[in-house]
Parts: C-alpha cells; structure tokens; sequence
C-alpha cells in the first residue's frame, strides 16, 4: 500500500491499481493478480468436494419439493437440515469416482437403501410403523413391515430423479398388512432409467418409507432388514 501525493483526488480502479480513502488520506493499493500455474491438489479435492455438496443439496431440495406435503405435516422447521444431512451420507454411499457421487448413486446400494430404511422425518421417537423392505414383482411391490399399534394413514408412491428433480408420484390408501407382517400393493409407475423408486407411509406424527428394490436385490438387504427390525 502506498501514499498518493496529488492535488488532485482520485477513487477507484485505475489500471492495476484501486485509489480510495484511509484515514483522510489517499492511499493507492495494487490488485492482487491472478493466480496462475496448474491447481494444486488440496484446491482440486475442495473443487469436487463443492461439486458433490452441490448435488447433495439439491437432492435435498427435489426429495422435499416431491414430498411437500408429507413434510409440513412433520411440522420441523429444521427438517429440511436432517434431508440434507442424509443426502450427504447418501453421496459418500455411491461407488463412483469421487466428483461423479450422487445420492441417487447411494440409494443404488444395500447401504444407502439402509440409510433410507432407517430414516425418521418426524422429529418424535416413538413406536412408529415401518416399512422394512418394498421388492417389486409383476407389476406390485411386497410390502414387509414391523410391528406397530400406531395405524398406517396412507401410502406415496413417489418415483423422483435426484439429479434434476423430475417426479411422479401417487397417493394409495393404508395398506392391509396381514398377520405376518407382509402386503403387496400395485405399482403405478414402470421403471425409469436414473429414477429412484420409493414408498413412503405416513400417519400422525410419522413419515417414514423405503427403496422398491428388485428381486435380484432382495437377499443381503431384506435380510438385514428383517434381523434389525
């Protein structure tokens, strides 16, 4: 920084340098130039960092946007925060190179689709209904549940890419879950290429849902589904 002697008084940017005013006096400052050179690898690593919690959070904000009205019957100010927090573990889930992670990405394994399972909307703890796995065959999807005095109100089918935050989605009535725990519902949606299937189920203070899997996935995640449920 440097001291301007001149009867003339000057503010502003001028060439490379920016004149302004300090303590009454004038000063002259030279802009910082660009940084020039390859980037290193700490500034590359934080580059694909943002990028995936750029994704993230927007994941974050289609899920919600789907799900508007099953969330403000949450009544959480703060939910919007626990959604992003999921799609977050949701990205670090997918197998992908890091920069290409997505949540949709993590929803695609056992792990994500565990993370969903266990997922609570509603901010209470309680003995709510849960929709342990949802595994789709002609046309339907078999329901398994756990246990609950607390009625199932109702049922979205939502079919939501995560990427761009097209969705489909559809209302079904409660579910009549038989004595075993299991049901099965039709599907109103045919699978779509980079959509993730969901069934969510809903009732007072509760929203909680699964990932409609295929047959060919069910084993190592029902299981794990059934023995920690």
């Amino acid at each position: 920084m440097g001291k301007v002697h001149s009867i003339f008084k000057v503010s502003g940017k001028l060439g490379d340098y920016v004149f302004y005013q300090l303590n009454g006096k004038q000063v002259a400052r030279k802009l910082a130039g660009k940084k020039r050179g390859p980037k290193s690898q700490a500034e590359k690593e934080n580059e694909v960092r943002n990028v995936e919690f750029g994704k993230a959070s927007s994941a974050g904000k289609f899920l919600r946007t789907a799900l508007a009205e099953e969330c403000r019957r949450m009544n959480d100010r703060y939910l919007y925060q626990k959604i992003n927090k999921l799609m977050l573990k949701l990205k670090a889930a997918d197998p992908a190179e890091p920069g290409q992670r997505t949540p949709g990405g993590g929803l695609g394994t056992p792990e994500g689709r565990a993370m969903m399972r266990d997922f609570r909307f509603q901010k209470k703890h309680g003995h709510f209904p849960k929709l342990n796995s949802a595994v789709r065959k002609k046309g339907k999807a078999v329901l398994h549940f756990s246990p609950s005095r607390q009625p199932i109100e109702g049922m979205t089918e939502l079919q939501i890419n995560l990427q761009n935050g097209d969705y489909r989605r559809h209302l079904h009535p409660a579910p009549e879950v038989s004595a075993q725990n299991l049901t099965d519902v039709p599907l109103n949606f045919r699978q779509k290429k980079g959509y993730t299937e969901l069934l969510l189920i809903w009732g007072e203070g509760f929203l909680q849902g699964a990932v409609v899997t295929e047959d060919s996935e069910l084993p190592h995640d029902d299981a794990h589904s059934k023995s920690g449920s």
